[in-house]
């Protein structure tokens, strides 16, 4: 100790660290008290009167020269303290002097330390025990026994699985529910798109036609508001109309429009489809106006107007008056159903999507103990390659069917396309007239809509105005025209469907749940005359593997050893 304890750079660290009361200070070059050190100095630091710590200080004396072993060191060091001063004048502090003395002074310190910390220390050991263990359980088990026979039986538990998941009828099981509501999506996204028929070039070409009559000398009743002049034309309320006939402007005979008073209970078969869509979307079968908005959930359905339906029948026309040439029909068929390529697509790409994750979740469940292994990515491989092409093979089938839809018009569900067209038919008859019926009215009073409030006075004067008023339909055959293609789309939209769903149960779900297994003991050489040396090589344990495998062994031995050694303490 040749300079101030208090100044050294142990001291300093102690200080910083705040480590006082944990310290042992540990005093060297004792010899140098003899040479003019004070031995005040020495005295004080020993008994603790200044730079105190916790554990007080030690002497100790080390022999300069490395080469000297340690047992003749320390019988050095004993006969160096067998003198003065260290006998009489500081021998109050004898048990202080020496390597040996200070050794046991920190294994005391060191067995009351590991005491004190003892249940934290076994506990740290149990949980990195715990946590080797269950990375071993991680790694594959090498390959042994008959190993054919345990990855076809592996096979054959995930056939069994995958057709639990596939079949469903269980909260455990619920891809065929999420299945079915994707199609029940895709089934009202068709319904909901069907033909629209807007009025309003042949509302404004009856306005301005000299045969609309004029102001009549007594004020005619207002019969509501109006609303847009698309609508869709399977709603009950363009039935609400008069229950007057309409007149054809040719001589021959046509057949009445039916109004809907004469059957109030019937509905429109499309009414009876699920549409699932927000309330505010669906036709208002309470609405005063006998038009319907624009369907916002439908943006791509086909629009028609009769002066264009009139230009595609004119088109197709055979020089016969009051005919319709079924090229005509078959025109606006295609342009119908021009859109359902979209919805199709989403629903391919939803099943194909959500079908391939549950096969393979489904098969690193069952596979899983050989993951990372060559077989288990090859078992992965095949599962996800045999999907793709089955679903490749189900989106050719199904725009081969919409190819079909598309290409001709053909359906010999008679009674229901007659039962439809006949519907719309009335619907569209009805809601054209009160078209007509408003354009009359805001000719002879353009304020008609704010005096009157009154429903049934509305009605009255609904009633009032007669088909005598109007003049003849100039547009009846392209109402029929309409009514067709709707008659038409309600019968093909249900069939399209229908097949487009079955083809999936039958053909894209049917080949995973009885085809994949074969594809799987086909794909890894089961039946192959090598198959034992080829299931060797692909069970065989990766290298990185099989060292990290040794190197926890290790480690869960010595752990083991040292839980022994505290269970002892």
């Amino acid at each position: 100790m040749t300079d101030d304890a208090a100044n050294s750079t142990a001291s300093k660290l102690v200080q910083d660290a705040n480590a006082q009361a944990r310290t042992i200070g540990v005093l060297t070059k004792p010899d140098r008290v003899q040479i003019g050190e004070s031995m005040s100095q020495w005295l004080d630091v020993l008994d603790g009167s200044k730079f105190r710590i916790g554990h007080g200080y030690y002497v100790v004396k080390n022999n300069p020269n490395p080469e000297v072993n340690n047992l003749v060191a320390r019988q050095e060091e004993d006969q160096f303290f067998d003198r003065e001063p260290w006998v009489r004048t500081l021998g109050a502090h004898k048990d202080r002097f020496g390597t040996l003395n200070l050794s046991h002074k920190l294994s005391k310190l060191l067995n009351a330390h590991i005491k004190t910390s003892l249940p934290q220390i076994t506990e740290q050991v149990q949980l990195k025990t715990t946590q080797i263990i269950a990375r071993l359980n991680e790694l594959p088990e090498p390959p042994k026994g008959n190993l054919p026979l345990k990855i076809l039986e592996k096979i054959l538990m995930f056939e069994n699985d995958l057709a639990r998941h596939l079949d469903g009828g269980s909260e455990k099981y619920p891809f065929q529910k999420h299945f079915h509501a994707a199609a029940l999506r895709f089934r009202s996204t068709i319904a909901f798109s069907y033909p629209r028929l807007s009025f309003a070039d042949s509302i404004t070409a009856f306005t301005a036609s000299s045969q609309l009559p004029y102001r009549s000398s007594a004020t005619p009743t207002p019969i509501g508001s109006r609303c847009s002049d698309i609508i869709p034309i399977d709603s009950d309320d363009e039935c609400k109309a008069t229950t007057q006939k309409e007149r054809s402007p040719s001589k021959r005979k046509q057949p009445p429009i039916t109004p809907s008073q004469t059957s109030p209970t019937k509905r429109s078969r499309l009414d009876q489809i699920p549409q699932f869509v927000g309330q505010e979307d669906r036709v208002n079968n309470n609405s005063e106006s006998s038009s319907m908005v624009v369907d916002r959930k439908a943006p791509f359905a086909k629009r028609f107007t009769l002066t264009g339906i009139r230009t595609i029948l004119q088109d197709a026309h055979i020089g016969l008056p009051n005919q319709i040439h079924p090229e005509g029909i078959k025109r606006m068929v295609k342009e119908s159903l021009s859109h359902w390529d979209e919805p199709l697509d989403e629903l391919l790409a939803f099943t194909g999507q959500t079908c391939l994750a549950m096969v393979l979740e489904r098969a690193s469940y069952v596979f899983g103990l050989w993951q990372g292994t060559r077989c288990y990515d090859r078992l992965l491989e095949i599962c996800q390659s045999f999907f793709q092409e089955k679903l490749r093979i189900q989106t050719l089938s199904a725009k081969r069917v919409l190819a079909t839809e598309c290409r001709t018009a053909l359906t010999l569900n008679e009674k229901a396309m007659r039962t439809a067209s006949e519907e719309a038919l009335s619907a569209l008859g009805n809601a054209y007239r009160n078209e007509r019926v408003k354009a009359v009215l805001t000719k002879q009073d353009p304020e008609w809509e704010t005096n009157v409030r009154d429903r049934s006075k509305l009605d009255k004067m609904m009633a009032s105005v007669s088909d005598v008023q109007l003049g003849p339909n100039p547009f009846l055959q392209e109402l029929r025209a309409m009514a067709d293609v709707r008659g038409y789309y309600e019968c093909a939209f249900s069939r399209f469907v229908d097949v487009v769903y079955q083809g999936i149960q039958t053909e894209l779900f049917a080949a995973c749940r009885y085809e994949l297994g074969e594809a799987l003991k086909e794909g890894i050489g089961l039946e192959e005359k090598d198959a034992e040396q080829r299931c060797a090589v692909l069970l065989a344990v990766d290298p990185e593997n099989e060292r990290l495998r040794a190197e926890l062994i290790k480690q869960k031995s010595n752990l083991e050893k040292a839980s022994e050694w505290l269970e002892s303490q």
